[in-house]
């Protein structure tokens, strides 16, 4: 049966219920390239395994798009992903394919090739709601008059009016998400690095309510603030582009597109901040650092902000310095009975060290605050060095790190030792000097709270070692060593039970005896279409006793601690998470990710 093709469409034949060419997609991507041939039935496209063609790009979605027959041909369809589908570099939600275009998901490009068919590569624009108007005024010009201007005057205002509040309605639509909504943008007020309140949460002088462009960059600002707020984010990006500013946040430790602002509301957002941080608004080419807060009902939260010049202007980054997200307690942390009681007992002791390892935002510094809380700091000395101070703790002396001073780690733990403490907490170890010098006040009578950056637990005593600390300081100073990361939770909206595959079986091993299903993330707008909301730290503790030191003090090996350490209540990562996995609270994938396992 053949058909004509609507206007701008090559003709070719089609017949019913089959395609008489031999269509396929190729596929490029930064891994490589292939082909897949298409056929009656449909392609899903995104990351989650169950689609027809899997993508590991990070800006693809669970569920990205579908390209399906239609009409003899076959169609492109947007699943609702987040950062959209394009057809020769348009954003689509629905679209025939023609031989030559180009479905772009993320660094992927999906070309459609039918041999059968002319190359057509047809133009898809964005509608030009001007030229829209002028085209009918235009086609209507016999029957003009002034109730059609004035018609056609307010459709063209509309559009604008739309283009300039939709970042409004995207971050909304982020806000609205949460299920608490404890305040609103109105109640924040923003205070700058000096302690003056600059915007106060109601309308008094310039505040969020104003129509002016000054009000207009307090006005988003807020609203991208609150939205971190709901979201739960730890940092929020905005960064330019060529022809606008894209504003990301990290949600869980992900990155998530948020909205695109107008590079004259870009401008007036940057004006804020840089006001607020006291930050000289005429140089735009070197980097700059600062900070302020926001009070609202009460409540004080802080924000470092660093900005860095790049390609299109200069990228900020605000870091949401907000203690009410993260556990503030010992009992908080999720820790199993055992470790909960070895970390009290150290953490309560009048001389010791407990060393914390994990990568860079693993939850190191709350994980010892949180042992810093249990102490009675109106009866003990509690000082702290970090770099920078990020929370603030009542009772403590807290000393930030300045290397334009020559405050560093090293300088002030010496100093610090004369100022005679019973508790020091130094941010981190980076070097020799500042881990020799802790780990003699442990060995002098002070308890010592520090952090270093290794892999696990066993990891980081041979990162003492390779930093030239001796053997007999590593051996007799250490008492508990605490890796940790963080895992993502499930959503417990949409989370979906799946039957465990042999292979997780294997590798969960006893832990899985009577686990009849585990838990998969799927996606939902609570949870912004990821399928996890929240993070719970797991945890790997190494006790020192006699047996390890004298492995520490003579040559150690990774094989032999670990057999020593395997002689008593010993968990891995990896069986911290696979606990969490049996639970229901975490997926395989989640732990596999975070724990370094495949």
């Amino acid at each position: 049966m053949e058909r004509r093709a609507p206007a701008g469409y090559n003709i070719c034949k089609w017949t019913m219920g089959a395609h008489l060419t031999m269509a396929y997609l190729e596929v490029k991507s930064p891994h490589g390239t292939k082909r897949l041939k298409l056929s009656d039935s449909s392609i899903t496209i995104g990351r989650l395994n169950d689609n027809t063609l899997v993508l590991t790009d990070e800006l693809s979605s669970r569920h990205h798009c579908v390209i399906e027959p239609w009409e003899g041909g076959f169609r492109v369809r947007d699943l609702g992903s987040r950062n959209g589908t394009k057809l020769n570099q348009t954003k689509i939600k629905t679209e025939s394919l023609d031989n030559g275009d180009v479905v772009c998901i993320g660094s992927t490009e999906l070309h459609y090739i039918d041999p059968d068919q002319k190359f057509s590569h047809k133009r898809r624009e964005t509608p030009d709601y001007a030229a829209e108007a002028a085209d009918a005024a235009a086609a209507k010009s016999e029957e003009f008059n002034f109730q059609d201007q004035v018609t056609v005057d307010l459709d063209l205002n509309t559009a604008v009016e739309d283009a300039a509040t939709s970042y409004e309605r995207k971050l909304r639509d982020i806000i609205n998400t949460a299920e608490k909504k404890p305040f609103d943008e109105s109640d924040i007020s923003l205070v700058d690095t000096k302690g003056v309140t600059i915007h106060q949460a109601t309308s008094a002088g310039l505040d969020s309510g104003s129509d002016d462009d000054d009000g207009e960059g307090i006005r988003a600002f807020k609203l991208m603030l609150l939205a971190c707020f709901r979201a739960r984010a730890t940092d929020l990006h905005i960064e330019p582009r060529i022809e606008n500013a894209a504003v990301r946040l990290r949600v869980d430790g992900y990155m998530l597109s948020a909205v695109e602002l107008s590079m004259a509301v870009f401008h007036r957002v940057i004006g804020v901040v840089k006001i607020l941080c006291q930050i000289d608004t005429s140089r735009k080419n070197v980097v700059q650092d600062g900070h302020f807060s926001v009070s609202v009902k009460g409540r004080r939260v802080d924000y470092r902000v660093s900005f860095t010049p790049a390609m299109n202007g200069q990228k900020v980054v605000i870091r949401v310095l907000d203690s009410s997200n993260a556990p503030s307690r010992l009992h908080e942390l999720g820790l199993s009975p055992w470790m909960y009681e070895r970390l009290r007992t150290i953490a309560t002791k009048d001389a010791g060290l407990l060393l914390a390892c994990g990568p860079t935002g693993c939850g190191k510094t709350t994980t010892l605050y949180s042992c810093l809380r249990e102490l009675d700091v109106e009866q003990r000395n509690a000082i702290t060095i970090e770099d920078p101070v990020e929370y603030y703790l009542e009772g403590c002396t807290q000393i930030p790190i300045d290397h334009k001073q020559n405050n560093t780690f090293a300088n002030i733990l010496r100093s610090v030792m004369r100022q005679d403490p019973d508790v020091i907490f130094v941010g981190e170890i980076r070097d020799t000097e500042t881990a020799t010098v802790g780990m003699q006040a442990a060995m002098t009578g002070h308890l010592v709270y520090t952090t270093v950056h290794a892999k696990d637990s066993i990891g980081a005593i041979f990162r003492l070692l390779d930093l030239g600390v001796e053997n007999y300081l590593v051996g007799n100073a250490l008492d508990v060593i605490l890796a940790q990361r963080l895992v993502r939770r499930l959503c417990p909206t949409c989370k979906k039970p799946i039957k465990p595959t042999p292979s997780q079986n294997m590798k969960m091993g006893r832990l899985l005896e009577g686990v009849k299903r585990i838990y998969a993330p799927t996606a939902c707008k609570r949870c912004l279409k990821t399928g996890f909301i929240g993070r719970r730290a797991i945890f790997e503790l190494l006790q020192f006793n006699e047996a390890m030191r004298d492995v520490v003090l003579k040559k150690p090996t990774i094989h032999g601690i670990r057999e020593i350490a395997n002689q008593g209540l010993f968990t891995t990562l990896q069986q911290s998470g696979f606990q969490m996995v049996c639970e229901g609270e975490t997926s395989m994938e989640e732990v596999d990710r975070v724990s370094g396992t495949q």
